[in-house]
């Protein structure tokens, strides 16, 4: 069992490398990001409790660190990937091994929980149909915007691509320094 310095170091890093490239990929395409991967790392990686602490901490941190600052979506967002990281750990903390396909999977399914519970959540504080907030994901023009991009299945398919990827192989080299 590591201990709790070995703990606190890993939520930190992965905490603060999740809130840096939120920040610094703002500006870049939308949703393409590695944050639910991170958190899904962390939760497999140091188990459920630390896998939500990376979930929240790497949201409201990012939040507090851009220009539009926090507000009520970072209670939202905080929350849905805290229970990301927290779902990763209960499912994934115990495996030994975990193939590419299982990560990958895993890891869209996770993302998509985020997204709707996010979605959900937005239809209910703005008072519209919680299945309209759920096809703008995944439908463009949906919402009247002018966007062609579906933010929801770009979000999915990155965090995907990145647990089949270096997922399994990130996960065994951070448990061989980590444990």
């Amino acid at each position: 069992m590591p201990s709790r310095t070995r703990i606190l170091a890993l939520v930190a890093t992965l905490s603060a490398a999740n809130a840096a490239l939120r920040i610094g990929l703002a500006w870049g395409p939308p949703n393409v990001k590695p944050t639910a991967f991170l958190v899904i790392l962390g939760g497999v990686v140091a188990g459920p409790i630390p896998g939500f602490i990376i979930g929240w901490l790497s949201m409201t941190i990012s939040d507090l660190a851009t220009p539009l600052g926090a507000g009520y979506w970072t209670i939202e967002t905080s929350a849905a990937m805290a229970f990301v990281g927290l779902l990763a750990g209960l499912l994934w903390h115990k495996a030994s091994n975990i193939n590419r396909t299982r990560m990958m999977v895993g890891g869209f399914l996770l993302t998509v929980l985020f997204d709707i519970a996010t979605a959900i959540v937005d239809a209910v504080i703005y008072n519209y149909p919680w299945w309209i907030s759920i096809m703008g994901l995944y439908v463009p023009f949906l919402m009247g915007g002018l966007s062609p991009y579906p933010f929801g299945l770009v979000h999915e398919v990155t965090t995907a691509a990145l647990c089949g990827t270096i997922g399994p192989s990130l996960i065994a080299r951070i448990r061989k320094v980590y444990h």
